[in-house]
């Protein structure tokens, strides 16, 4: 199971090289149904910041199934950030665990976001309980457009303790690479 945490937060609506940053990871992650592989892995989204303005709310918006490109890339479509929405990391992270509870085998967490948690919880501490609850999984971060070295270190850490891979995207075209590298490191 490949389960994509997005940020859809006030920050992605900032702009990078002409587009908003919500509007490119949602064209990179329209491209996520080709590249994985059909009947043998199944695919959800989880989503924070899309829905209210100053919340901390977090979505499961597609709960792990089988591959359904159609269904992936409506539910993708529909996607908008919200202005002053906050950035609930950890929350998202700790109902990752209900959300791959009936998932067999092996399972990928990809963390998209730009920025750092902002409801005052402790994402390292919600991938250690994540890891240790019994779930075979492995948690990739990619940071896009981050700037700060403070915080791509921060999400370097994140990613270790997750047994995973951090990934610096500062555009479009790193984004995508930094996507595909994320799914094809077992």
């Amino acid at each position: 199971t490949v389960e994509v945490v997005l940020d859809a937060s006030g920050s992605m609506l900032q702009k990078l090289d002409g587009k908003r940053r919500i509007d490119i990871a949602k064209n990179t992650l329209s491209q996520l149904p080709d590249m994985l592989e059909a009947g043998k892995q199944q695919f959800a989204l989880r989503v924070f910041g899309h829905r209210k303005a100053d919340s901390c709310d977090t979505e499961l918006l597609l709960p792990p199934a089988p591959l359904d490109k159609a269904a992936i890339n409506r539910t993708i479509g529909k996607l908008d950030a919200k202005n002053l929405a906050r950035t609930p990391i950890a929350d998202s992270l700790k109902l990752v665990q209900q959300d791959l509870a009936n998932s067999p085998g092996k399972a990928l967490v990809i963390l998209l976001t730009d920025g750092e948690e902002t409801c005052n919880g402790d994402p390292a501490a919600a991938i250690k309980q994540l890891r240790a609850s019994g779930v075979d999984v492995r948690v990739n971060v990619i940071g896009f457009a981050i700037g700060e070295y403070a915080l791509k270190q921060q999400f370097s850490g994140w990613a270790e303790i997750g047994g995973g891979t951090y990934f610096d995207a500062q555009d479009a075209a790193a984004l995508q690479k930094a996507l595909t590298q994320s799914l094809q490191l077992s």
